[in-house]
């Protein structure tokens, strides 16, 4: 694929999708939090936002839509990214598809919010997210912020064994902000990875 300046700039302004995407996700819920009743970090979870508890549901799960088809945008802005920069086909292939599911895994959640028992996704959607962050750190390994990707492996490492119940820990009560330190691994890595992307488009040269 032939590529120019102008392609470079479509490519870097379709990145901003994805640098935007964690402060959507979590800026969403500071917009939806005071219409629900009884909200808590720590035992309140994202999806609990969009329920017909809320006095205003329809900030979540509008907000929820929008960051899937924003995250979409992303996908297809990472794809470019790496076969510009000379990524390996598979990887790069499979690292987009991983974004691109997470941005369908929102859509769905927003169509379908709790309490329907469809909000929860299917595999197709679920399994590619859980790897997105390795598929994000092997893409960008050698582009830049190797030690954040490396530290957030590890706090994936953690989530999984605390979500897992491995831990003993009431993962009920504290059902919210495990959520949100396990959202840490999804949503802030894509924003990073954009940016990282973004820096290093722009640092081709002529």
């Amino acid at each position: 694929m032939r590529y120019d300046k102008a392609g470079d700039r479509v490519i870097l302004l379709s990145l901003y999708a994805g640098i935007a995407v964690p402060f959507f996700y979590y800026g969403i819920q500071l917009l939806a939090a005071p219409y629900l009743p009884g909200f808590s970090l720590v035992s309140t979870t994202a999806s609990e936002l969009g329920s017909d508890l809320s006095r205003f549901r329809s900030i979540f799960n509008i907000g929820i839509m929008i960051l899937g088809v924003v995250t979409l945008i992303a996908s297809v802005s990472f794809l470019l990214a790496f076969r510009r920069l000379g990524i390996h086909p598979l990887l790069a292939w499979t690292a987009s598809l991983a974004v691109a599911m997470s941005g369908v895994q929102n859509l769905w959640a927003g169509c379908f919010p709790i309490p329907d028992p469809r909000h929860a996704g299917y595999p197709a959607f679920i399994i590619p997210m859980l790897f997105l962050l390795p598929l994000l750190t092997a893409a960008l390994w050698r582009q830049g912020a190797r030690s954040y990707f490396i530290g957030t492996l590890i706090l994936l490492a953690c989530m999984v064994t605390l979500r897992s119940g491995m831990s003993g820990l009431n993962r009920y009560e504290y059902r919210g902000i495990l959520q949100r330190l396990f959202t840490l691994t999804i949503f802030p890595p894509i924003g990073v990875a954009a940016y990282v992307l973004s820096l290093r488009i722009r640092t081709i040269p002529e």
